[in-house]
């Protein structure tokens, strides 16, 4: 692609072509008005509107595999624009009409028909008044509220997602409609039409959780702030109107199974697991975690679907400009040329949980492709901390339609034991911004608003199940139906009991955990006890005892509580610690966090040293070792006078660096002592002294205050003043090998300037091993004194290019160094085309405005503003014949840093296989103009740490304790929460603009055709 730099490379944005249609994503995926072509005729004759198929003819769209079938149970006008349900105690249905999308009364185009619909939302109840399984009567609940997308049931009423308001509505006088009104939070982002808080779900804890959507944005309470902002999921106390938030933070879909897996989507990512609960993270503030998520998917994220449905005649026209060339034409494949292929549009993520369908297909998750018309089935399986979801239907989908109109937004595990389908039934679901502005002008995005539907997916071997009115019976009655194999009765039934606190529960409660041989009806006994605080020792020791590992898994989390006041329970933990199924110790992982710090190290210690020991579990234990990780390291070092075992190291150097974090230096000070007569060489030391400095940098000190501690006895301070004179003279003696002196100059990094910086900046110099040099500056870069910058640039005339990439990158550490780097551009020791196109696009979009206006002063605007012209001057590239073995050493050169493909490269961006069905027109804008098609969560960042620091970058991950941020080549910096003194959105791709300087159009050409021909798998 562009010659700018082989270590360096730029995003190629075609992570930005994927059309983003209605999933919940956080992206506005904008394809840019493309130019109409000589020949395109009367686009008033070509843009057809699709007729929609009234609803008592759908059937005859639908194919559906495996003997079932789509009943159709509710349409229009009995139900509109239909986006989640829920069902009451008795069986009736309230939805969530979605009827203002996609627009925002502002944001409405004055040329599109009819009148603005403000505030158009509403909640609609349903009722099947004679038993036949159809919805026959239809009233409107509540009305008057924005976007709607998520309802659900309590004590009588409902709260509602309607941003920016979580409702509460509630019918008191009978007449269906709600009386009760009440806001109770405000400040719900609205930015993104689908970014929007989505899917509320109780669980088994007896809480509503649901997924935060995309937006981010913080959550108010009588207008003070309850929770900050941030991408997360959330949990809701229904009863006190506590407000938690939860790993998560995915967009459109959220669902629990049977033991309370959380499972999420976004547009492409079909299905995710969150794997680490927050209330664990968040207990450990010096803990730093990647991600919370993890895809479930076997093959990974990038998954083909099978669409029976046409193309709308919109994307027709757009893709006829794609191919109007005859010569790139001949390239395509008919899935280009359609625009379809994969998932793009991922929504509606459920696991089924009725007791209706045959057995395999229980726990099986169904995922809705609104773009392509279809429903994907995955089956599942437990895998270590995870899940792996697999393609159920080969090569077809559970179900198609060849209707344009079918949008399967959503699905609820219903009453009758089957899982229905709620249709939004919309001619386009694209957000605006993703349909060139002339044929925009042709459609229009609301058309539909007034229609809706909702089918039962039915299979001829289903279990029949009579709609029970859980809202009639007794507390007896409702222990019983714990024991239904149909999830909502037992759901609600628990749910029934939580809400009435009777108290004359507890004792059929007690007695079904003890006669019961249904797993899960023990699961809902245990919980519902929970929920009336009348669990006692004496049912925690059964259930740890229990032969089914789901139960013993979430007994051991019940007992967390009880633990600290019952020893014989503490006891029984620890005894677990030997139970050979791996939740189950996962689960004692992060439990023994709640206990006291003798029987966590004891649990822990053995945890580690388990057969079933992982990363996952690793991370588990760590969330747990907030105030014991030094004591827990230190017996880890003491075990061993030599190298540390590979499964053990990764384990021992992450309790350092939350040893070193905490303010509590006594830990650190433990750590400092054993090592300071630790007779291991000092490669050794390096990796556990640099650990542990790294955790001090995090709380803005040093290994060298630590070192002058006067809590050190005069012999350690002798002792750990030999060590520094040691690495020292071995980080400058060119005598001793390259791994001696690195693993010297790493550690040198982690002393004050002052100490060291002499001895590195000597070092660093064009006479040095590369490998030297390159410590040498990730070293300098580590220390926070003024005289970094100096040292860094002294000998730049001399360094090679790679060297003078990662110099440049340490420069941008800080403003201080930044400002130093301008000056040494403006008075040309650095030269201007010695800094790549991606550094300068950072520095002349800079959030700080004096560093945004230096760089300005320096670089010029050698960049052309217009993008679109720049576009189209390069659009005969198109024309070229690419060539895939030149464009794949093109790849390699320029992409393979961000890009993985195979086993070339690093996932830092999307991948690539995914642009398969994109245009060639499509990729040529997002690489000439990324900005202006950047998706957010590929935008740029920049952190201010409260060390001074600078990191800039795309956010990976974000969790209860940290924000991941990538850059090239896999690179990645993990800021902890309390660290950040200012996060700023540069709301611009990583990827600059300016290309067409540095590449030409033949070498556009080449990569654009190595692209295409990527390929995926059909999972």
């Amino acid at each position: 692609m562009v010659s700018i730099s082989n270590r360096k490379a730029l995003y190629l944005a075609v992570f930005c072509l994927s059309f983003t249609v209605y999933s919940g994503s956080q992206f506005l995926t904008t394809v840019i008005a493309q130019k109409p072509l000589a020949n395109e005729g009367d686009l008033s004759k070509r843009m057809k509107r699709v007729p929609p198929t009234e609803s008592q003819d759908t059937a005859q769209n639908f194919e559906v595999e495996h003997g079932f079938q789509m009943e159709l149970v509710a349409a229009e006008p009995a139900v509109m624009d239909p986006v989640d349900a829920c069902f009451d105690e008795n069986g009736q249905m309230y939805v969530a009409e979605m009827r203002g999308y996609p627009y925002l009364p502002e944001q409405r185009p004055k040329y599109l028909p009819g009148p603005v619909r403000k505030n158009a939302g509403v909640i609609r109840l349903l009722k099947d008044t004679n038993g036949d399984g159809k919805m026959n009567k239809s009233y409107v609940f509540a009305d008057n509220i924005t976007w709607p997308t998520s309802v659900c049931c309590f004590k009588g009423g409902v709260y509602v997602i309607a941003p920016p308001y979580i409702y509460y509505f509630k019918d008191t006088d009978g007449d269906d409609k709600a009386d009760v009104r009440e806001i109770v939070f405000s400040g719900l982002p609205t930015n993104n039409v689908q970014g929007l808080a989505n899917n509320m779900k109780w669980s088994l804890d007896n809480h509503i959780y649901f997924a935060g959507g995309s937006n981010g944005g913080s959550i108010l309470k009588d207008g003070k702030e309850v929770i900050p902002k941030g991408r997360r999921d959330l949990k809701l106390n229904p009863e006190t109107r506590e407000l938690e938030a939860l790993s998560g933070g995915s967009q459109f879909g959220h669902s629990l199974d049977d033991w309370g897996n959380r499972f999420v989507c976004n547009n492409s990512n079909h299905i995710q697991h969150v794997v680490f609960p927050s209330r664990y993270l968040k207990r450990n503030p010096y803990l730093a975690v990647p991600s919370v998520l993890r895809t479930a998917a076997r093959r990974g994220a990038v998954a083909r679907v099978f669409r029976r449905s046409p193309a709308e005649p919109y994307r027709v026209v757009r893709t006829a400009r794609r191919v109007a060339d005859p010569e790139f034409s001949k390239r395509l494949s008919i899935t280009e040329k359609f625009a379809t292929g994969y998932f793009t549009s991922a929504t509606g993520v459920t696991i089924y949980r009725g007791g209706a369908y045959p057995e395999p297909f229980q726990g099986n998750a169904f995922i809705g492709d609104v773009g392509g018309n279809l429903i994907h089935r995955k089956t599942m399986e437990s895998k270590g901390a995870t899940h792996i979801a697999s393609r159920a239907d080969k090569q077809t989908e559970f179900v198609t339609s060849t209707d344009n109109w079918f949008r399967p937004v959503n699905f609820v595990n219903a009453p009758d034991g089957t899982l229905w389908v709620l249709d939004m039934y919309r001619e386009t679901i694209e957000h605006p911004f993703s349909i060139p502005e002339d044929l925009k002008r042709y459609l229009d995005l609301e058309s539909g608003h007034d229609r809706g539907r909702i089918y039962r997916l039915s299979h001829p071997d289903a279990k029949q199940f009579k709609v029970e009115k859980l809202g009639d019976m007794s507390i007896g009655q409702l222990v019983s139906q714990l024991e239904s194999p149909n999830s909502w009765n037992r759901e609600t039934a628990q749910r029934l009991i939580w809400e009435r606190q009777d108290k004359s529960a507890v004792e059929p409660l007690q007695n079904l955990f003890h006669s019961s041989k249904l797993p899960l009806a023990r699961l809902h006994s245990l919980w519902a006890l929970d929920g009336l605080n009348a669990l006692n020792a004496e049912i925690l020791n059964s259930a740890l005892k229990d032969s089914v590992p789901g139960i013993r898994e979430h007994a051991i989390r019940l007992a967390e509580s009880h633990a600290r006041m019952h020893p014989e329970l503490a006891e029984k933990l620890l005894e677990l610690t030997d139970d050979p199924d791996y939740r189950v110790q996962l689960q004692l992982a992060f439990s023994f966090g709640e206990l006291n710090s003798d029987v966590a190290v004891s649990g822990l210690t053995k945890l580690i040293n388990s057969e079933n020991f992982d990363s996952d579990m690793q991370v588990a234990v760590l969330t747990s070792a907030a105030g014991i990780a030094g004591p827990l390291a230190v017996n880890f070092l003491r075990e061993t006078s030599a190298e540390l075992p590979d499964s053990k190291r990764s384990l021992v150097m992450e309790l350092l660096k939350i040893a070193g974090a905490n303010k509590n230096v006594g830990e650190s000070l433990t750590v400092l002592k054993t090592i300071s007569s630790d007779p291991r060489p000092l490669v050794q030391k390096q990796l556990i002294l640099a650990a542990l400095g790294e955790g001090l940098s995090r709380r803005d000190t040093s290994l060298s205050a630590l070192f002058s501690d006067e809590r050190l006895d005069a012999e350690v301070k002798h002792r750990l003043d030999k060590m520094i004179d040691e690495v020292i003279q071995i980080t400058g003696d060119e005598d001793r090998s390259i791994a001696e002196r690195i693993a010297a100059i790493r550690l040198a990094g982690y002393f004050e300037f002052r100490v060291t910086g002499e001895v590195l900046t000597d070092v660093l110099n064009p006479r040095s091993a590369p490998e030297i040099q390159l410590a040498t500056i990730e070293a300098l870069a580590r220390m926070g004194s003024e005289n970094v910058s100096q040292s860094l640039l002294q000998n730049w005339s001399g360094f090679s290019p790679t060297i003078r990439t990662e110099v440049i990158d340490a420069l941008l550490g800080s403003s201080g160094r930044i400002q130093y780097l301008l000056a040494a551009i403006k008075n040309q020791q650095v030269k201007l085309n010695e800094i790549t196109r991606d550094k300068k696009e950072l520095l002349t979009n800079h959030p700080h405005p004096p560093i945004r206006d230096q760089a300005r002063s320096v670089f010029g605007n050698e960049v052309n503003p217009d993008r679109a012209r720049v576009v189209q001057a390069y659009e005969s590239a198109l024309k070229y014949q690419g060539d895939v073995e030149r464009g794949k050493l093109v790849y390699r050169k320029n992409c393979a840093a961000c890009h993985k493909v195979g086993d070339q490269g690093f996932q830092v961006g999307p991948d690539l296989t995914s642009t398969k069905n994109k245009s060639d027109r499509d990729l040529l804008i997002a690489i000439l103009d990324p900005s202006r098609e950047a998706q957010a969560n590929f935008n740029t960042y920049t952190i201010v740490t409260t060390q001074g620091k600078l990191i800039t970058g795309m956010i990976a991950a974000e969790t209860a304790t940290s924000y991941t941020i990538r850059r090239a080549e896999g690179k990645q910096d993990i800021i902890l929460r309390n660290n950040i003194d200012t996060l700023l959105s540069n709301g611009v791709s990583l990827m600059p603009n300016g290309l067409e300087k540095e590449i030409n159009h033949q070498q556009m050409a080449d990569v654009i055709a190595y692209i295409k021909s990527l390929k995926t798998s059909a999972d």
